[in-house]
């Protein structure tokens, strides 16, 4: 009998998911305590979609008022929550963590304000456990200096509740990299503006290092369908781009800047705004 309950006990120690067991997170975060792995996946992603709004499917296509396209190392985990806990006890576990390294919130979202919770799950994360009800979910997508985030929990039909990050380290683009772009194309975009602003003037100090016989002019386009006001908005959003990189001691005699609003809208693509990087002879 003893030896049959032996051989019992380590086919169930054998059997029991690996995914089980935590794994350790980057920027130091903690995972929920009690928490279990469900799915855990690192790849570089090309195209990543970070939602900065709900979002519907249509003509088959999921969409969302405002989404910013990633270039970077994404690592993915699912974990499935301790019995009693509410999707949101998870979620404001990460999220206060993320706040307290000075991640910045650009948007988020709870219940049916987010959109469908089965187009999270299929088309957004690729994990259809989280499909759950519509009315229990919550989101947020975040922005660190060298990474953006996005975090989503869940309670399904059963009861059961998951807790989603999504986190992305992206380097910025290398003062080479955008001399490359300026070259070849006569202009570059600002890649890290407006969600990074720290990482967007830091490329642009770095140009000016780079160019200093060369003046810099910066175009930013804005989304709307009232001229005018486009026009007032990336006129501001222009001139806070020069203070703050003049509060970083960038040279404001080399850099103009000049807001264009709606008037390039193919520029936007499907973002809100858009900074462009011109070079112009001394």
């Amino acid at each position: 009998m003893k030896a049959m309950l032996l051989a019992l006990l380590s086919a169930i120690l054998l059997s029991a998911p690996l995914h089980a067991q935590q794994a350790a997170l980057p920027f130091g975060l903690e995972p929920f305590p009690l928490s279990s792995v469900i799915n855990q996946q690192e790849r570089y992603d090309p195209d990543y979609r970070l939602m900065l709004g709900g979002i519907v499917k249509i003509n088959g296509l999921v969409r969302s008022d405002r989404e910013q396209r990633l270039q970077a190392q994404l690592t993915r985990i699912t974990w499935q929550l301790p019995g009693g806990y509410p999707p949101e006890s998870g979620f404001n576990h990460v999220r206060q963590q993320l706040l307290a390294q000075g991640a910045e919130v650009l948007f988020e979202c709870a219940g049916r304000q987010c959109g469908p919770s089965s187009l999270w799950a299929n088309d957004i994360f690729g994990q259809s456990r989280l499909y759950g009800v519509d009315r229990s979910q919550f989101y947020a997508a975040l922005s660190l200096p060298e990474a953006h985030v996005a975090i989503y929990a869940v309670r399904r039909g059963n009861g059961r509740v998951y807790l989603h990050l999504d986190l992305l380290e992206h380097d910025a683009p290398t003062v080479t990299e955008l001399s490359v772009r300026l070259r070849e194309q006569g202009y570059a975009e600002l890649s890290d503006w407006p969600d990074s602003t720290d990482r967007a003037v830091q490329a642009l100090l770095d140009l000016q290092d780079t160019y200093p016989d060369r003046e810099i002019w910066l175009v930013v386009h804005w989304r709307g369908e009232d001229l005018d006001l486009t026009l007032r908005q990336s006129e501001e959003a222009a001139s806070r781009l020069l203070r703050l990189l003049g509060d970083k001691g960038g040279d404001l005699g080399r850099i103009r800047a000049q807001g264009v609003g709606a008037l390039v809208p193919s520029v936007l693509g499907g973002r809100s705004q858009v900074a462009v990087v011109l070079l112009k002879e001394g």
